[in-house]
């Protein structure tokens, strides 16, 4: 790891020279240092996950993640499940990212890609740092250790190997538009350069982010037994802070791409999206905040983040004031009814959020630190501050799609809106009706305008293809969605958050629970099931104890039978770790979970809980993760070909 940091060093040096002394032998010997760094990387990586496939306990990080007894694939995912193997990760997924930038052919703007990769450069120094002097992998263990401490049972579950990896592939990936943008404002440029070269790697950084958050929430519903999915954990916020900002700098560098405008939004987000990727590094892995999601305690290193993370933001912001001159709009702004005014509004709504939160997350800690009593912020606060936020975002994508560029008049927009109002408005009144709540009927209301919006832009685009071209039916759709990939995309994007929120929204607000203590043969209803405990079981998995619960769950479509249960896993040292694990029968409508909360002889105590629409949150995912799929196809917004590169080429020198 010393052999990367000292080609990370030197790579920053030789770019440096080669720009300042316009030497290009200088810059080729630092993009041969570049590659020395992302070679020496993957290299130490290799070299754990030996240590952590063959059992080498010598090793610290093997002998604390591993035992002999641990499954394969956990042995090779327990990687990233210590302190010292995540910043390995880290650094591992940036090398993977400059390796991919260095060796990448410079499309139009090959002016960029130097200084780009040494501000990537700059950021593995301080992991790197980190990893060599203060918390490293390859630490050697104190003594013969002939068998490790295992993985953190709540780890072992297929999501749990690939949840963090995306996590830390959109976070790691988010370095990269920051880079080209820090890059642009130290050379002084104001083109379009730095956003056309990673419109596409800031689409995949966000779709594993997207994905990795999904993921999370899922095991958190499958795995921690409490039979929800989001309860506004620190950690849960840490990941979804950048998400949020990241998402506002989509859209607004959508705006400097067609009309030149939002410059300084858009570099001030990825500023503040890279700034929140190392908080989120920070938060999740310092040990220094309580969450069941935190697996480390490493509260030693907490000072290095926090100067590090003081040291970027200092240096972005005056970058930033330094070159505002660059980052003056080259057009005038439209009005409020306009498209571009309705990207502004949505970025005013998802930075107030991404603050709200960020204050939620931060506050106990510093009441803590100023000497004040813990508190602790709640989801009544994120709950409360969230759902009107959500709201707004929901109508303003049903009203952006009839809006034009530039501008257009109120009388217009309103009579475009007519028929989804309507719609909406329906919808809400039933809901309001059947539910009495009035806060679920305003999120449908809003969900069926923006849905009906969305849909009407697909089949006008449908119908135009067919009349256009003659094709059929099925052609046609297949058609006019490969016509305007990046469009169309994005539109599949917003009818995912559409079934995300529906299903969000019906989980939180219209599920209903119960515990019940039953012995065998005795039911219990809840929901319009029928739960009846057929028995109780005690196997012994792999050295473990487990005892699970038989559960026959009725209803009109039939019956099925389900199995929580409490796994007691052996300890090196101290009493066996006790780990539930929830059982659950799945539907479009809703979910059946149950939990084994306790026993005594024959008879079960159960939680009992059913969720409406909860795995649409699933498949709203799942929809939102093909959109970007489909975007990402499109490679009209990238440097080649774009309308507006002729503005980057001016540049190059």
């Amino acid at each position: 790891m010393r052999l990367a940091g000292i080609a990370a060093l030197y790579s920053v040096v030789a770019y440096a020279l080669g720009h300042l002394l316009r030497m290009p032998k200088w810059s080729e010997s630092g993009r041969g240092a570049a590659l020395g760094f992302s070679l020496s990387v993957i290299a130490a990586s290799t070299v754990l996950w030996r240590g952590l496939v063959t059992d080498q306990f010598n090793l610290l990080a093997v002998a604390q993640e591993t035992s002999r007894t641990l499954p394969l694939a956990y042995k090779i995912t327990a990687f990233w499940s210590g302190f010292s193997g995540s910043l390995l990760l880290w650094l591992l997924v940036l090398a993977l990212y400059v390796l991919y930038a260095t060796l990448r052919p410079p499309r139009q703007d090959p002016g960029l890609q130097a200084p780009a990769i040494a501000v990537m450069e700059l950021v593995a120094l301080f992991y790197l740092y980190v990893v060599n002097f203060v918390s490293s992998p390859f630490a050697q263990s104190a003594g013969q250790v002939y068998e490790g401490a295992g993985l953190n049972p709540l780890l072992q579950y297929p999501e749990m190997m690939i949840h963090p990896l995306l996590l830390y592939a959109g976070y790691v990936g988010l370095t990269v538009p920051f880079a080209y943008a820090m890059a642009a404002l130290l050379l002084g440029r104001r083109d379009l350069g730095w956003l056309l070269q990673t419109r596409r790697t800031t689409l995949v950084a966000w779709l594993f982010l997207s994905a990795g958050i999904a993921l999370g929430a899922h095991w958190s519903y499958r795995v921690l037994g409490w039979g929800g999915y989001w309860a506004w954990d620190p950690v849960e916020n840490a990941a979804f802070l950048p998400w949020v900002t990241a998402t506002a700098f989509l859209h607004s560098a959508n705006v400097q791409q067609r009309r030149g405008l939002m410059r300084a939004w858009n570099v001030i987000l990825v500023a503040a999206t890279f700034l929140l990727t190392i908080l989120g590094t920070f938060i999740t892995r310092s040990g220094i905040v309580n969450s069941v999601h935190t697996f480390s305690n490493e509260n030693g290193v907490w000072p290095y983040f926090l100067s590090y993370l003081a040291v970027v933001g200092i240096l972005s912001v005056v970058l930033i004031v330094y070159r505002r001159g660059l980052l003056q709009d080259s057009v005038q702004a439209a009005g409020v009814v306009s498209k571009e005014g309705s990207f502004l509004i949505n970025n005013v709504l998802l930075v107030g959020l991404a603050v709200a939160i960020l204050w939620g997350t931060l506050y106990p800690l510093i009441s803590e630190a100023t000497g004040g009593l813990p508190v602790t912020v709640g989801p009544p606060f994120y709950d409360a501050v969230s759902a009107p936020i959500a709201i707004a975002i929901i109508v303003l994508m049903g009203i952006c799609p009839l809006i034009p560029w530039r501008s257009t008049t109120l009388r217009r927009t309103l009579r475009g809106l007519a028929a989804p109002f309507v719609l909406g408005l329906l919808a809400l009144l039933a809901v309001l009706i059947l539910t009495g709540s009035a806060g679920l009927a305003v999120l449908v209301g809003a969900l069926w305008l923006a849905a009906a919006t969305l849909l009407r832009e697909f089949y006008l685009g449908w119908r135009a293809r067919r009349q256009g071209r003659h094709e059929g039916a099925l052609r046609a759709v297949f058609g006019f969605l490969g016509q305007n990939r990046r469009r169309y995309g994005g539109y599949i994007v917003h009818l995912g958050i559409l079934v995300l929120a529906a299903g969000i929204a019906f989980s939180t607000l219209q599920s209903v629970q119960k515990t019940v203590t039953l012995r065998p043969g005795q039911t219990a209803t809840i929901g319009g099931y029928t739960v009846r405990l057929v028995g109780l079981r005690t196997s012994y998995p792999q050295g473990a104890r487990s005892v699970a619960a038989r559960i026959a769950v009725s209803s009109q479509g039939g019956t099925v039978t389900l199995q929580p249960s409490q796994t007691f896993y052996p300890q090196v040292t101290g009493p066996a770790q006790a780990n539930g694990l929830p059982a659950l029968a799945s539907g479009p409508l809703a979910d059946v979970y149950t939990v084994l909360s306790g026993w005594q002889g024959n008879e079960a105590t159960l939680l009992l809980i059913v969720e409406p629409l909860v795995s649409w949150i699933w498949f709203g995912a799942l929809v939102v993760v093909l959109g970007i799929l489909l975007s990402l196809a499109d490679g009209r917004g990238d440097a080649k070909g774009h309308p507006l590169a002729k503005e980057a080429k001016a540049w190059i020198a």
